[in-house]
């Protein structure tokens, strides 16, 4: 009895050292202590139906981790954490991640499963963000590892399709050559089929276009053919044939062969019906029907286009909704079907709306999974700090007993510990920064996405108009015009930077809608340096667009006589300089004329782009700079004068 007891108090002892080492943990209300593997296996089989609690779950393993020492735990934690960031498409966060468990693991562990998956991580990562030498390096390191022979072959035809998108196609090719003899190889239809791929792929891009439809076309008719089997659940063969028929379709837009394209996306459309895929049916669909646009035969284009959209409604995507009934819309607008293209525009407004609000929901979903995984970074820094405090005061109570003995042993002590702190508040510096960079990348998307459905708002005031009015020939004009800006927008949705010349096509194509409404009261130019190479050109989407609006409608609209409109675009030394000219009232007598209400509520899109200009100066370490002055000594017109910077001017 007196010997339970005593091994009772040991362990008490022992829980109150690591709870009074560790004081981040109690301030957190994370216990410790729990089966990390056990956690971690949990996490994992909820990556993609449940993120969060999955994040939960990886907090306590690496909690109990850190407190046990155990490196191997806490790099699969990093391992888990790369795979939440990749599932959620964060890409160069699950690179970070994958980074620190590489780092952990590459020491001592590098015949474990967590470290293939780790070089596979940052393969995978680096090859979605284009950093094909890194994905390659990944790669080569991870078939050096103990992989079984069919992962080889799979490993080897990845690099096979990195060396294509680097230009190196002989190598290419000679490496899909020598898997050819294989006998695992040839009894793979999976292997084989990316073997096809990657081989035509090549071809292509030494512009050998026969070579490459001589290996996918001979087995077309099998490709395509959706046998039973697959009908009944044989999914890896489903995804082979769309592998080697996809590619073969890029070859064929590639020379322009269009009636090939379409029999071939004909045939993918009828099967893919037929095993129940609507959603990839709908897609072939509207292909098949921008092509026939495209030759004039409008008829058979409106009819593959009903399909799509029937096919788009069956499937309950509200993405493909608003795509599929955008084209059909065009398609009337051609076909002279004045109220079927209205009603079609109607539908895509609704899916539009309902898609915008999935993506805002997404969008909350994602911000608060990255607030949990910077909380955990916070737990990792917070934990080596509480240990070096700890550590600190037990060293130093030691030194103050042994101060008399030993003086020398106290001054470098001192010394030691000194270092530990300088290091580890170095590290924390660091740790700070990287998350401070996070939240400006997430307030950058967040401003971005604020944009498009504020500008889609005042678009579609433009629409109502005309409606309103019953001007049935100028709104119909209006709705064929208003759907290709609205494609440009949505294209350009979720990119940090487009080209000069995406966004003048943009803001050419606004200004010509704005003057249907304003026709009387504005005229304009838009002209462009010609020495300027505005496909070389970036700059952030809808930079230009709230200030030309702001000079329409708080300018040039209550002008007395008709005004004009100038944007200019010419070369500024190392950069652009976008001029922006209007001989309106004027800022002064604009501010006065506005109703309470209007002074209450400040311009969404200048104000945004102000924020985003900030936000973007500051992370890519550029110098975007707007400047806005009175045209005249009167104080009236405006003039907006944007600066870019040389490396996105």
């Amino acid at each position: 009895m007196a010997l339970l007891n005593l091994n009772a108090g040991i362990c008490a002892q022992e829980k109150s050292k690591k709870a009074s080492k560790y004081k981040s943990l109690s301030e957190r209300n994370i216990t410790t202590g729990q089966d990390a593997m056990a956690l971690l296996d949990e996490a994992e089989g909820l990556i993609n139906s449940d993120p969060s609690v999955a994040l939960d779950l990886v907090e306590r393993a690496l909690a109990t981790s850190i407190t046990e020492q155990n490196v191997q735990n806490q790099a699969k934690c990093y391992l888990v954490l790369g795979k939440i960031n990749e599932s959620q498409k964060e890409f160069e966060l699950a690179i970070q991640n994958y980074t620190d468990a590489y780092q952990k693991l590459g020491r001592v562990y590098t015949n474990t499963l967590s470290y293939q998956e780790t070089l596979e991580g940052l393969a995978v990562a680096n090859y979605t963000l284009k950093n094909f030498d890194q994905s390659k390096r990944f790669y080569q390191r991870l078939i050096e590892t103990d992989v079984d022979e069919n992962r080889r072959l799979e490993i080897e035809l990845k690099l096979a399709e990195i060396e294509v998108e680097l230009g190196e196609t002989p190598q290419a090719l000679e490496r899909v050559n020598q898997l050819e003899p294989s006998a695992t190889y040839n009894q793979s239809r999976r292997l084989q089929s990316k073997g096809k791929v990657v081989k035509a792929r090549a071809y292509a891009k030494e512009e050998n276009f026969a070579a490459a439809e001589e290996i996918l076309a001979p087995e077309q008719e099998e490709v395509l053919d959706l046998t039973a089997d697959a009908m009944l659940g044989e999914t890896e063969e489903v995804v082979l044939e769309n592998l080697e028929a996809d590619e073969l379709i890029n070859i064929y837009q590639q020379q322009n062969k269009r009636d090939e394209e379409m029999q071939l996306r004909e045939q993918i459309a009828s099967s893919k019906s037929d095993a129940n895929l609507p959603l990839q049916a709908s897609q072939q669909r509207q292909a098949i029907g921008k092509v026939l646009i495209e030759q004039g035969r409008t008829s058979e284009a409106v009819l593959q286009l009903e399909q799509a959209a029937m096919l788009a409604d069956s499937t309950g995507d509200s993405q493909a909704q608003a795509s599929a009934y955008l084209a059909l819309a065009e398609a009337y607008i051609k076909s002279a079907k004045k109220d079927l293209a209205l009603s079609a525009y109607q539908k895509h407004s609704l899916a539009l709306q309902s898609w915008i609000q999935e993506q805002q929901t997404q969008r909350s979903v994602r911000e608060s999974l990255l607030k949990k995984q910077q909380n955990i970074q916070t737990l990792t820094k917070d934990l080596a700090l509480d240990e070096s405090s700890y550590l600190l005061e037990e060293t130093t109570t030691e030194l103050q007993d042994q101060q008399l003995r030993n003086q020398l042993v106290l001054i470098y002590g001192l010394l030691g510990l000194l270092i530990v702190v300088v290091t580890g508040a170095y590290f924390i510096y660091r740790k700070a920064q990287e998350i401070k960079r996070v939240g400006q990348l997430l307030a950058l998307k967040s401003l971005r996405s604020q944009m498009n459905p504020h500008f889609i708002f005042n678009a579609l005031n433009s629409v109502n108009q005309f409606v309103a009015l019953n001007d049935e020939r100028a709104a119909n004009k209006f709705l064929a015009e208003f759907s290709k800006l609205m494609r440009m927008v949505l294209d350009n949705s979720q990119k940090e930077f487009i080209t000069l010349k995406e966004e003048q096509e943009m803001i050419a194509l606004y200004l010509k809608l704005e003057h249907y409404r304003f026709r009387d009261q504005f005229e304009y130019e838009f002209n462009v340096d010609p020495d300027l190479d505005l496909d070389e050109i970036e700059i952030p989407p809808m930079l230009i667009q709230p200030y030309i609006e702001n000079a329409i409608w708080h300018g040039l609209r209550y002008k007395a006589d008709k005004g004009h409109l100038l944007v200019s675009v010419y070369q500024n030394g190392a950069g652009v300089k976008i001029s922006i000219e209007d001989n309106g009232i004027g800022r002064t007598e604009s501010a006065r004329i506005k109703t309470a209400n209007q002074k209450k509520k400040n311009s969404v899109g200048l104000k945004n782009t102000l924020e985003r200009i900030g936000i973007i100066n500051e992370v890519y370490q550029t110098d975007y700079t707007i400047k806005i002055s009175d045209l005249n000594d009167d104080e009236s017109g405006t003039r907006v004068e944007i600066l870019t910077p040389k490396n996105h001017g």
